[in-house]
């Protein structure tokens, strides 16, 4: 009589990132990855991180996590589809830059994935992408640059700086056409006799405060915040008119009052009327089905968890 043979064991799968990722990728994750794979129907990488850990060079876009897509290029078939899933607070703006370009000058199907956050240089990140999948509850951010403030031992936006420059001169004008109204009304002169004493108030006001600002410093602030609108140009003028594109890019770093300002993804695509307008960007925004809002709903949960995950997720043995 033939000895009983034992059941086969199951081994269960492990996974990894290529890229980066301190432990083991959970299987429900790596499971998740591969059905939103296979709903856009392309290869998928990630890039999870969290700006929680100012030692960890790979906790935000920066030049360690380029370099880290870079080294994998070989993998980034020409032609191919790709997909890239995005939950960052951002960071480098010239890293993002560079990780879109890698993808972009090898491939014109590129698509970007949002499921719940992507600010910053992560929304820099996501533009790229054509069309953006944002989830219902996601949100990108503006592009104004964050700037290190040694006297406040803190980091402010680099908009603070050149915005408050331009209300103070919007100010300056405000004072001053009051003042020729008030004068040519009081006295009944011509305004070109007025226009000095006018001028002189409007000053009295203005110059005390104008005094204060730092003109190296708005020049500078400037300057930065004009880097992140080319970038964010040059990335969106493969696949958007560039008056879009510049229109698009300049909104993104002017038009909000705070770095931490939420767009969601209605005010991320097109009006009704197909362009943008005064709470429409005009990204080409991708429509959502309850099928991938499905997958991005499951998702956040292992987006949330601790510790950055970068590249393609590949079983362990792989």
């Amino acid at each position: 009589m033939a000895a009983p043979v034992a059941p086969a064991v199951s081994i269960p799968k492990k996974y990894r990132a290529t890229i980066h990722a301190k432990n083991e990728i959970d299987p429900g994750f790596a499971e998740l990855i591969a059905e939103l794979e296979k709903y856009l129907e392309r290869k998928l990488w990630v890039l999870v991180n969290h700006g929680r850990d100012e030692r960890d060079p790979w906790d935000d876009i920066s030049g360690a996590v380029y370099c880290g897509f870079r080294n994998q290029k070989a993998d980034i078939v020409p032609d191919e589809k790709v997909g890239l899933l995005i939950h960052s607070p951002g960071g480098q703006a010239r890293a993002a830059y560079e990780i879109v370009r890698l993808f972009q000058r090898r491939t014109r199907e590129f698509v970007t994935a949002v499921p719940l956050y992507a600010k910053s240089a992560a929304t820099l990140l996501s533009v790229g992408g054509y069309p953006i999948h944002i989830g219902s509850e996601a949100e990108l951010g503006p592009l104004d640059v964050q700037m290190y403030d040694e006297d406040h031992d803190e980091w402010e936006s680099a908009l603070n700086a050149v915005q408050s420059f331009e209300r103070l001169n919007a100010y300056a004008l405000t004072a001053y056409d009051q003042a020729m109204q008030l004068f040519v009304a009081r006295t009944g002169k011509k305004p070109q006799t007025l226009m000095p004493l006018a001028l002189q108030y409007a000053t009295s006001i203005v110059g005390p405060m104008a005094d204060k600002i730092d003109t190296f410093e708005v020049t500078s602030k400037s300057r930065e915040l004009k880097v992140a609108e080319d970038y964010a140009v040059r990335i969106m003028r493969l696949n958007y008119p560039e008056n879009v594109a510049r229109s698009i890019a300049r909104q993104l770093v002017e038009r909000y009052s705070t770095h931490g300002f939420v767009i969601d993804r209605a005010e991320a695509a097109p009006g009704l009327d197909g362009r943008a307008g005064p709470f429409n960007l005009g990204l080409n925004v991708a429509e959502m089905s309850s099928e991938l809002e499905g997958i991005f709903t499951r998702l956040v949960p292992y987006l949330e968890k601790p510790g950055p995950v970068i590249g393609r997720i590949v079983e362990a043995n792989l």
